[in-house]
């Protein structure tokens, strides 16, 4: 696999993309003007960082006298690590698609649903051109595999450019499309 990095600093797979950023509008390969959002002085403090209101969420922001670096911070501050019931962390769901900063969902071992619907585990409501209940993402611990499957949904959904069928199984740094939002996966290894 060949890594490349575009200009809006978005990472994929150039063996497979070639020089065409997945997550880039066609036209659009300018750097995003920072100064725009404050600079580095600016506080960036989220309260709903990763887009589904998850009460314990950390969310990186730079300090307010300036300094640049980034902290993560609990922002429930009851210092709970896994928020969900001790389910484990396997991946991960990095979009550009809604937010050009960026938007990260976990993927929990066990069945994870990506869709419209309020009530998936990853929401995308303001897509129209995804189902309600688009995609399935499997963690099954025993297999040590992420496997994803379409939900029978109206459009269909794309891995890599290909029109996937069945139980796929997912690899870090394939690019997912499910309607007009296109994602990238990636897995967490095994400590």
């Amino acid at each position: 696999m060949a890594t490349k990095k575009c200009p809006n600093g978005h990472q994929y797979d150039s063996s497979i993309y070639g020089d065409n950023c997945p997550f880039c509008p066609e036209s659009s390969h300018t750097r995003v003007n920072t100064s725009a959002y404050g600079g580095s002085t600016q506080s960036t403090r989220a309260t709903d960082w990763n887009g589904g209101g998850e009460t314990g969420a950390t969310a990186p922001y730079q300090d307010d006298f300036g300094g640049g670096h980034t902290v993560i911070r609990n922002l429930n501050g009851t210092g709970m690590s896994n928020p969900d019931g001790g389910r484990k962390v396997v991946g991960v769901l990095v979009s550009y698609s809604a937010n050009p900063a960026g938007e990260v969902f976990r993927i929990y071992e066990g069945r994870n649903i990506v869709g419209r619907s309020a009530t998936a585990d990853i929401s995308f409501s303001s897509d129209d051109k995804m189902s309600s209940n688009h995609l399935l993402i499997l963690f099954v611990e025993a297999e040590g595999i992420v496997w994803a499957e379409d939900q029978k949904s109206s459009n269909g959904t794309y891995i890599n450019g290909k029109f996937a069928r069945g139980m796929v199984e997912l690899h870090t740094n394939d690019v997912i499309v499910l309607g007009a939002t296109k994602m990238v996966f990636l897995g967490v290894p095994e400590f």
